[in-house]
Formats: structure tokens, C-alpha cells, sequence
């Protein structure tokens, strides 16, 4: 990462300053793990989410102009070194990165000595002055990061900046994510990360800090970029004038960013075991990694179904058309497994059969980015109408496709005096059977994909065929239409080996054992990341001091289960996706990824 003219990078003794942190850390880990803090205050902060049915967070109703959580600070909190554990710190970072999730679109009042009324208002509470703010009202640029720096002056004189990143509702800053490019560190966050520097390098040296200490946290997308821009602070930190100790990172779920396999021990990497979804979404596998220590916070003990879709039926057009009308006997549970486990396994077989990091970038991105920036451009308000086009199987896009093909089926120029006869010479059927069954050429794929395209229709067809005004403008459909079927395209391939690969393990009638089981527990495997499921989890490992008229108050199990946070009923999850069958190559991923961005919650 380039640094700022202002401050030079100087040569210094690596080894002998990480002997030295390693050292303080060690000598001091006792005090930090039992050190009693003083003069704690309670102070409030905007708990963007709330679980309203703990059994199934996945469809939790949040409110975020009125939910508050209470969090607990105290001064003393930076007078421990950074490495080692430190629960009530940990859990207040959390809260401060909720506050972090701020955007100007979110309808809050501003004032303009407060124009972002619920980080400033939970920095405040705290004693901090001194705001910078920087692209914080951004909107509409994928290459921006929002990012608010702070100082307040500690009890011995001592200044504590603090950086706090957007972490959520990102608008098209969270396309950044996508661009992971083809070498070195992860593109965007890297892009993202040097913004940060920069800033930090301006905010310090106009202020003339030095012998200060930096507090910065991050969550998911702005856990990445954090994970970035600490670990290039920590690689120059004396040129920062910053002690390692005095430098504390926390991150909260997130994403591999670096291509150099550090383990900074002032870097909290917080994660929930079962977060697994985004704990694979840049995988070890294309050469990224976290550059700080794992903490994890809950055990990875999600137990998912494994699951194959049965096509003994579809490949016979006569029983094939009573299956698919129906959905009736589709898929079947093959076992049961580890999802950390499944996860690792199935991030193994997609790269090996071409989804590479290079491939990801070059033919994947482009039309995901497209379809996903015409998503992050509505307001949260109407997120929930461009997902219901996409998967609507009585409105939307997958009825306007079926509406489209049958009608093709009947009236088309395929031989054949039965309705069985001519889906048995029906060219999308053969491809589609050509997919299920792993044989399918480039040529097939292709057919297949021109066939999609030709179904989808015009915008004008929503309104004379199926009597309705689409929940998405013609501007977004045509980006739909352009770009659904190139992501089909360039996952296919995948599919197919995907296929290939499940006959030969289970058998000729079955196929898809990694993209189903994927689409099956897409719900349960995303759990782990909800915003409001981490703070409950976080609250419970701070240790709580006995009263003292009771000394023999009993500390709380802290490997507890995160009971209720890991029991959604996915019963329905296969007949919802499969009602659209012919999208499943890049309809169920796009739905996937755009769930985890919006958490699947729906606003009062």
C-alpha cells in the first residue's frame, strides 16, 4: 500500500519489535484477562436490528430510526495492550461498528453540527471531538468508503483516535466487493483501505499527534478494508509514532482481503464460527487471507442436509412434465454435515472446476456487479421489490420465463403430435438434460442461454400478458435482461461439473449435490452474519463480577449455544427455489448474495 508523501517508511528491525510486542503482550496477559475496570459508564447505541422471532432471525423485522442497545465504556478499557482478550472492548467495538452503518439516505434528521446523528451521538457519549467526516452522504459511488475520525484526550493526557468506517447500507460502495482483481490484495478493499490511509495520514499530521493511541473497527465489507488498512499500519508502525500495543483493531465477520498470511496480535478478527457464508465468500483458496488473530465467538456446530435433485423423472419427458408442474419429488436428503465443513468442500470443488479468483473477476463480476448495482440504488425501502421480481414464480421474472417456454412448447416448431412427443425434441429440454446428466457442451450451454434470453420477453409484456406493472423501472429490467443471462453463462460450467460429479458418487439418477445443498441451507448458512445475532453472543462472554454480598455468584457458561439463532426452518427453502428451475445457474446465487446484503429483513 502507498504511503501518504508526508510520512517516509523507514527500515526497521521486524523481528525485534514483534519480540518485543510478543513480550509486553505475555507479560501483561494476566492483567489484561482480570484487569477490573473503573469509572464505567452505560451508554447507548443504534441497534440497526432486532430478532423479533429468535427461532428464525432469517424473516427478523428491524426498525432502525427506534431500536437502541445499551453497552457499557470506560477509559480504562485502553490502558491493557491491545493483544490478549478483552470482552467488554470487544463488545463495544461491535457497537460502535453498528453506529458505523449510517447513511444520509437513511432518512435521520441532520443538523449540521451533527450531520450523522447516530455515530456522532454514540462517539459523544463517550468524549469525542474533533470530526472529520468523509464521504459519509455518498450515494452512488462504488469506489468511495465512508469513514469518520474522531480524538478525545484519556485521563493521563494521552489522545485516542478513533476510525470508524461505514459498515452497512454502503449503497453502490458495496460493488467493491466484486472487484476482487486478478493479483495482490483484494482490489476494492484495497482501494478502500488506501482511502483510510490517507485520511488517517491528514487527520494526525494537521493535529500533530504522536505518542497516541488508535482504536478502529470494521464489519463485514468494512471489516475487510479495516483488515487491510491495519495491517499496513502495523507493517510501518513506527512511522506512525504508534506503539503496537497502543493500536486496537477489532473486525466483525470479515472477508479474506490480503494476500500475505499475517497474524497481527493487535488485530481482533471476531467471527462466529457459523458465519460461513462470508467467511467463504474470498476464499484461502484464491490466496486471501485475514491479517489479524481468530476469535471466534461461537463454535462452528451448524449441522446442514445434504441434498441431490432425484432426475430419474425429468429425464423422461412424459413423467418429466407432471414433475415440473409440480416440484413434487425434485430433490431428497442424501445426509448431514458439518456446514464449516461442507463449506470447505464445496469452495475446494468450485475452484478446482474453473472458479477461480481470475475467472471470478474477468466473466462472473461484470454482469453481477451490474444486476446488484440496480439493487443497491434502491432504498432499502424497495430492496424487497426487486428480489420479489427475480424469484415471483406467479408475477415475476421465472412466470413470465415458464409462461414463455410452454407457450414455445405448444406452438413452436418441434415434432411431435403429443405435448410429450415435442418436449421430448424440445431443444431447452434436451439442454437442461444435458446439464442434469454433467455432459453438456459449450454449444449446448450456449442454446440453453439464447433459448432464457428469448423467454424473458420485453418490459411491455409484463402489462399485455400478464396484467401487471413489474416491481422493477425498465431501466433496471433491461439490466436484468442483459446481465441474468451472461451470469447463467459463466456459471454453468460449474454446474456441470457439478453434476458430472454427483452421478458418479451417487448414482446416474441423481445430480447438483453442491449447488442444492448450497440453495437448501442458504438461509442457516448466513445466520452466523446477521448483525443482530452477533451482539447477544458478544454481551454473554463479557465475565460478569460477583456482587458483593454474594461472592459465590456463578459466571455465565460463555460456550453456551447462541440458543435461537441457529434453528430457522428451512423446510421450505428447496420448493421455493426450485419453482424456477431453469434459473438455478445464476437466479438462486444472485438471490443468495443479495439476502446476505439485506440480512432478509423487512422494514415497519
Amino acid at each position: 500500500m502507498k504511503h501518504a508523501n508526508n510520512i517516509k517508511p523507514q527500515k526497521t528491525n521486524k523481528f525485534l519489535l514483534s519480540a518485543l510486542a510478543l513480550t509486553l503482550s505475555a507479560s501483561l496477559f494476566t492483567t489484561a484477562a482480570t484487569h477490573a475496570t473503573t469509572n464505567e459508564i452505560t451508554i447507548t447505541y443504534p441497534y440497526y436490528g432486532f430478532v423479533e422471532n429468535p427461532n428464525h432471525p432469517w424473516t427478523s423485522v428491524y426498525d432502525a430510526l427506534n431500536e437502541t442497545g445499551e453497552i457499557n465504556y470506560s477509559d480504562d478499557y485502553f490502558t491493557v495492550p491491545s493483544p490478549g482478550d478483552h470482552p467488554e472492548l470487544r463488545a463495544l467495538s461491535y457497537a460502535l461498528a453498528l453506529a458505523g452503518f449510517e447513511n444520509q439516505a437513511d432518512g435521520y434528521p441532520a443538523t449540521t453540527t451533527a450531520p450523522y446523528p447516530k455515530l456522532t451521538n454514540f462517539l459523544d457519549q463517550m468524549g469525542f471531538s474533533d470530526y472529520e467526516h468523509y464521504d459519509m452522504s455518498s450515494e452512488r459511488d462504488g469506489h468511495s468508503m465512508g469513514t469518520t475520525i474522531a480524538r478525545k484526550t484519556l485521563p493521563d493526557g494521552t489522545d485516542l483516535v478513533v476510525i470508524a468506517p461505514r459498515n452497512y447500507n454502503y449503497m453502490t460502495e458495496w460493488l467493491s466487493n466484486f472487484n476482487v482483481g486478478t493479483s495482490g490484495d483484494h482490489a476494492g478493499f484495497a482501494e478502500s483501505a488506501n482511502l483510510i490511509t490517507s485520511r488517517f495520514h491528514d487527520y494526525i499530521n494537521s493535529r500533530n499527534l504522536t505518542g497516541y493511541k488508535l482504536w478502529v473497527v470494521g464489519y463485514s465489507r468494512g471489516g475487510g478494508v479495516v483488515d487491510l488498512f491495519a495491517r499496513d499500519v502495523n507493517e510501518y508502525i513506527t512511522d506512525y509514532h504508534l506503539s503496537p500495543d497502543d493500536f486496537y483493531v477489532y473486525t466483525f465477520g470479515a472477508p479474506r482481503a490480503s494476500i500475505v498470511p499475517t497474524n497481527y496480535s493487535n488485530i481482533h478478527d471476531v467471527k462466529d464460527g457459523n458465519d460461513l457464508i462470508l467467511g467463504y465468500l474470498f476464499p484461502e483458496p484464491w490466496g486471501f487471507y485475514n491479517t489479524g488473530v481468530y476469535e471466534e465467538i461461537h463454535p462452528a456446530d451448524l449441522t446442514i442436509t445434504t441434498s441431490v435433485v432425484n432426475i430419474s423423472n425429468l429425464t423422461n419427458s412424459t413423467r418429466a412434465l407432471g414433475l415440473l408442474s409440480t416440484n413434487e419429488g425434485l430433490t431428497e436428503p442424501v445426509g448431514e454435515m458439518n456446514g464449516r465443513e461442507f463449506m470447505d468442500e464445496w469452495i475446494n470443488f468450485v475452484t478446482a472446476n474453473g472458479l477461480t479468483r481470475e475467472y471470478f473477476n474477468d466473466s462472473v463480476k461484470p454482469p453481477l456487479s451490474a444486476i446488484m448495482q440496480a439493487y443497491q440504488l434502491r432504498t432499502l425501502d424497495k430492496q424487497s421489490e426487486f428480489t420479489d421480481f427475480l424469484k415471483d414464480t406467479d408475477k415475476g421474472l421465472p412466470a413470465m420465463i415458464a409462461g414463455n417456454a410452454f407457450a414455445d412448447l405448444l406452438y413452436g416448431p418441434y415434432p411431435g403430435s403429443t405435448i410429450e412427443e415435442r418436449l421430448a425434441n424440445f431443444p431447452p429440454y434436451q439442454d437442461l438434460v444435458k446439464i442434469l446428466e454433467g455432459t453438456a457442451s459449450p454449444a449446448d450451454m450456449d442454446e440453453l442461454i439464447t433459448f432464457l434470453t428469448t423467454y424473458m420477453g420485453e418490459y411491455s409484456d409484463y402489462e399485455s400478458k400478464m396484467h401487471i406493472t413489474p416491481t422493477v423501472t425498465e431501466s433496471e429490467y433491461a439490466i436484468i435482461k442483459d446481465n441474468l443471462p451472461v451470469l447463467a453463462r459463466a456459471l454453468l460450467p460449474v454446474i456441470v461439473a457439478d453434476a458430472a460429479y454427483t452421478r458418479a458418487t451417487y448414482g446416474d439418477d441423481y445430480s447438483l449435490y453442491y449447488t442444492y445443498t448450497l440453495i437448501a441451507n442458504a438461509e442457516n448458512l448466513v445466520i452466523g452474519h446477521i448483525p443482530e445475532s452477533i451482539m447477544p453472543i458478544l454481551k454473554s462472554l463479557i465475565p460478569v463480577s460477583p456482587e458483593p454480598d454474594n461472592p459465590d455468584l456463578p459466571v455465565p457458561d460463555t460456550d453456551a449455544p447462541n440458543t435461537g439463532y441457529f434453528t430457522a426452518d428451512t423446510s421450505t427453502a428447496e420448493s421455493d427455489y426450485s419453482s424456477s428451475f431453469i434459473l438455478i445457474p445464476s437466479a438462486s446465487l444472485l438471490l443468495i448474495i443479495i439476502y446476505i446484503t439485506k440480512k432478509s429483513r423487512t422494514r415497519k
